[in-house]
């Protein structure tokens, strides 16, 4: 299962693995529905294809890391009819192979290898689509020809992820890894007929333990994960604002650079997810497992931008205070004897000195603003 792009693996590298599925050979609705697909009483998707392929779009065009430049990406898509699938994707130029079991145990095995090339590497595994749990601790995505009949268990045509993930958490392997499953983690009601229900596809597990290596769940133990129908997950879209630069930081003594550090995902994304969810009237929570050390998954060449909104209270104070805005470590103001309030414009992110002049009976005052991406929104209080 060669790589969509150029793959080296005498240099540390970036290597990519995406895996997306909607379409589903053996369920009820499917165009060869079976017993063992129809069992999980499930239906298509028609986003998670789009959320891999925009997430594989990210890495194609977005993705940073001087130290471990972008690599290798092997991707699998089984899109629903029409179904978008992300330009830069399609702009490749090249067919996407199904996520079937042969070709997710193909790249697996191949991106396996790519990994275990250089602990300097770094993997970045992005998989979404329809999952079960079995157990507390697990998550199963289910492949494109779950439901097979020649399947010798119900489960074969799956992948274990948090079993593989386990398996690439080892020292010989890339030192920091980010894994991210976008799926359902609920118990299927068929599973109340068995004992156990193995099949789903693991790796060999070696002795030792890697460097960083978070794991990232959509959904918390036995609940669903939700979709925008025809459009992306609501992980994927909160994902992919985190990576551009809604969790980001500051460059720091580590690292001379903006960049999306795990400590700020962490942080972040779960609240991005929840909030997506409830504007929805829905719930979904994030579980973070895995080896957790602050590592950084994406770089930024220029400072981001924010959107900054500063407003004044009481309202009488407004238009008689004038506020300057500069940037914290010198240069030229942004803004100069501004009165129209509430001010609101982009600015670089970074630390800024406000100035506020107030006529009587009001007092000025003197501020640090530490403005951060995406917006900062603050409120000032002019005393008199």
């Amino acid at each position: 299962m060669a790589s969509v792009i150029g793959e080296d693996l005498t240099t540390p590298g970036t290597h990519a693995l995406v895996i997306g599925v909607s379409a589903y050979r053996h369920l009820a609705d499917g165009p060869n529905p079976t017993q063992a697909g129809s069992s999980f009483d499930l239906e298509q998707l028609t986003a998670a294809a789009r959320s891999a392929s925009e997430f594989a779009a990210w890495f194609l065009t977005e993705y940073t890391c001087p130290t471990a430049p972008r690599n290798s990406l092997r991707i699998l898509l089984s899109p629903s009819p029409g179904e978008v699938i992300a330009q830069a994707v399609t702009d490749l130029g090249q067919p996407i192979p199904e996520a079937t079991l042969a070709n997710a145990r193909a790249a697996l095995v191949e991106f396996r290898a790519a990994c275990n090339a250089n602990t300097g590497n770094v993997g970045i595994v992005y998989v979404a689509g329809h999952g079960v749990q079995l157990s507390k601790t697990g998550a199963v995505l289910l492949l494109t020809d779950f439901g097979d009949p020649t399947q010798a268990s119900t489960l074969e045509m799956a992948l274990d992820m948090a079993a593989i993930h386990e398996a690439f958490n080892h020292p010989a392997s890339s030192r920091t890894q980010f894994w991210f499953v976008d799926a359902c983690r609920q118990k299927p009601a068929v599973a109340k007929r068995f004992e156990t229900m193995p099949g789903a596809l693991k790796l060999d597990i070696p002795n030792g333990t890697t460097e960083t290596s978070p794991l990232f769940l959509a959904a918390t133990t036995g609940t669903a994960a939700f979709a925008r129908p025809g459009g992306m997950t609501l992980f994927a879209e909160a994902l992919l604002w985190a990576l551009r630069a809604g969790a980001v930081a500051p460059p720091d003594d580590s690292l001379d650079a903006w960049h999306v550090p795990v400590r700020e995902l962490i942080h972040r994304l779960p609240d991005r997810v929840q909030a997506l969810a409830a504007a929805e009237s829905a719930e979904q929570s994030v579980d973070i497992a895995g080896k957790i050390h602050d590592a950084t998954i994406q770089r930024f060449a220029a400072t981001p931008m924010a959107e900054l909104r500063i407003d004044l209270d009481p309202e009488p104070a407004r238009p008689a205070s004038r506020g300057t805005l500069k940037p914290g470590f010198g240069g030229d103001p942004v803004v100069s004897g501004f009165s129209a309030w509430p001010f609101q414009q982009p600015v670089d992110a970074g630390l800024y000195m406000l100035s506020i002049q107030a006529d009587a009976p009001f007092i000025g005052l003197d501020t640090v603003l530490d403005v951060r991406p995406p917006a900062t929104r603050k409120g000032f209080t002019v005393g008199q």
